[in-house]
């Protein structure tokens, strides 16, 4: 997963939207299962992350929520 001589690790990570909860599951190699919500006051809150990762469902042709385009207007 690593590559020598760097501090840069890769990882392959699983991806899905649950419209349902409104959240996006991660499943990371090793780690088990995590989720990321929109809203910043969650505990499992990080709105630029999950916007990123709602660009990347988007991008793979999966189900995905609203993108954030303009931050200003959010």
């Amino acid at each position: 997963m690593t590559e020598d001589g760097t501090k840069t690790a890769y990882a392959r990570i699983g991806l899905w939207f649950n419209a349902e909860t409104g959240h996006i599951h991660l499943s990371l190699p090793g780690q088990g299962l995590s989720t990321v919500i929109d809203t910043a006051t969650s505990k499992r809150g990080h709105p630029h992350l999950f916007n990123k990762l709602a660009k990347m469902l988007r991008d793979a042709g999966k189900p995905h929520p609203a993108i954030v385009e303009d931050w200003k207007a959010r």
